[in-house]
């Protein structure tokens, strides 16, 4: 397994017979750190599924409420500021998700807020210049002297970075020292949590488990697109903040969609304790590549998210890394935003004839059409992401498709909602998986050093 140090610093149950509790003291900055698991705790009166779920529509539902009007005056002034020869760039890239989750080549991505890459470069911020437009996830030096230098930024909140609600001590104390609504002219609320996991897993209350970063960031990201590409189209007589409320409402309906099914998830989850348990097997995941800078080997937003990362379960591994020794009950989670990709059906047929325990979230069908090649019948089991659309879902006049897709979005909530479920069968039983820690955290790398050396023996 790699070594998480050089991704993670980027970015800035009980124990098995015998196991002790591992703990590091004396550091200044993080003070004792301890790894084992609760042993004395009331159990929580919800699922970690139904956690993670409640917490995702609790974000989504909170952004629709309250930012729609920052969201439209946002877009509003970035036309206004197009209009006038201004420069539009886009910095929404951290968490692990963020990276890829808007990349150029994704259906439904019209681009009137380009991307940088997976972290801006020193050129690009060189560039700007009074009268540009910049909307980013981030906080550093760069930001703040573009900004003084007549830049209209645009932060959204971001856990990995200082916010209003961050609490004091809480990030390391190496990290920036301005919080983003000191360097914005106006700030969106992503609603996310400063802590970033929606699972507070009792057995193991020194991480939130199960990011949220990847929704919140893009429940943002792509109502602003639609409502930009409104204006653009319309050439400013449209209106942006119907268009960015269209795309809330529609994501929300999905979201509700998808929660329709966690009965199926829970036995999927279930069946996965049952393997990693009693079979010791791996999980792996898959998505196709996607036209991006890869990022310590991945180049897609699903299996980046979830391996190595912040939040993460420490057993998701890469599978392009180990299709190579791949072995029989392994689990393979194909990832997909799209319902016929041939590199998801090969990776899904492929491990089904070496005897993995196939899954897929994926769409069934492009725009209900499901004749055909299909991921979700290449594998053992599969749950609906209930985005079909060929590409967005907010129709734009003279843009050729619709714009701001959704199954990106409703794939990451399959995604966390099987992790979660997974870990709730495993905690059931008295093995509570580790989740990564994020180095970002105070405490965070200490943690994880530790907490790691354990995962790899019990293997999960």
């Amino acid at each position: 397994m790699q070594k998480p140090v050089s991704r993670r610093l980027f970015l800035a149950g009980t124990f098995s017979a015998g196991a002790g509790a591992a703990t590091l003291a004396g550091s200044k900055r993080a003070g004792a750190i301890e790894v084992a698991f609760n042993r004395n705790f009331k159990a929580p009166e919800k699922s970690f599924m139904d956690q993670y779920y409640d917490g995702a529509m609790t974000l989504v539902r909170g952004i629709r409420e309250t930012q729609l009007e920052n969201i439209a005056k946002a877009m509003e002034k970035t036309f206004e500021l197009k209009q006038k020869g201004g420069s539009i760039y886009s910095h929404v890239v951290y968490g692990h998700y963020a990276m890829f989750g808007g990349s150029r080549d994704l259906p439904g991505q019209p681009w009137v807020l380009p991307q940088c890459g997976i972290t801006p470069t020193q050129a690009e911020f060189d560039a700007m210049k009074k009268g540009d437009f910049l909307i980013t996830d981030r906080v550093c030096e760069n930001t703040k002297k573009v900004h003084e230098r007549g830049v209209y930024v645009v932060g959204v909140t971001n856990n990995y970075f200082p916010f209003a609600r961050t609490p004091a001590g809480f990030l390391r104390s190496d990290s920036v020292k301005f919080t983003i609504e000191e360097i914005s002219d106006l700030v969106i609320d992503s609603q996310v949590s400063p802590d970033n996991g929606l699972v507070h897993a009792p057995q193991l209350p020194q991480v939130a488990c199960c990011p949220s970063s990847g929704i919140s960031q893009f429940s943002v990201y792509w109502p602003c697109t639609a409502a930009l590409a409104t204006l653009i189209g319309t050439k400013g007589k449209g209106s942006a903040i119907d268009a960015a409320r269209n795309y809330l409402d529609t994501l929300i309906e999905r979201f509700e969609m998808v929660g329709t099914d966690r009965p199926k998830v829970d036995w999927i989850a279930e069946k996965w304790a049952d393997l990693v348990l009693g079979r010791r097997v791996r999980m792996l995941l898959y998505g196709h590549p996607q036209e991006v800078e890869p990022y310590i080997g991945n180049r897609n937003l699903f299996v980046n998210d979830s391996n190595i990362c912040s939040s993460s379960a420490m057993i998701a591994d890469q599978y392009e890394a180990k299709v190579a020794e791949l072995r029989k009950d392994d689990i393979v989670l194909v990832c997909a935003f799209t319902s016929n990709n041939p590199l998801e059906i090969e990776a899904a047929r492929y491990s089904r004839s070496k005897g993995a325990y196939t899954v897929a979230f994926c769409p069934y069908a492009t725009e209900g059409d499901s004749s055909g090649l299909r991921l979700f019948k290449e594998v053992d089991d599969s749950v609906n992401t209930y985005a079909d659309e060929k590409a967005g879902v907010v129709a734009v006049p003279g843009f050729p498709e619709k714009v701001s897709p959704v199954a990106t979005l409703t794939g990451d909530l399959v995604l966390w909602l099987l992790t979660a479920q997974w870990a709730d069968h495993m905690a059931g039983r008295g093995e509570m998986p580790y989740f990564w820690k994020g180095y970002h955290e105070n405490g965070g790398r200490e943690f994880d050093e530790l907490a790691e050396a354990i995962y790899k023996k019990r293997g999960y």
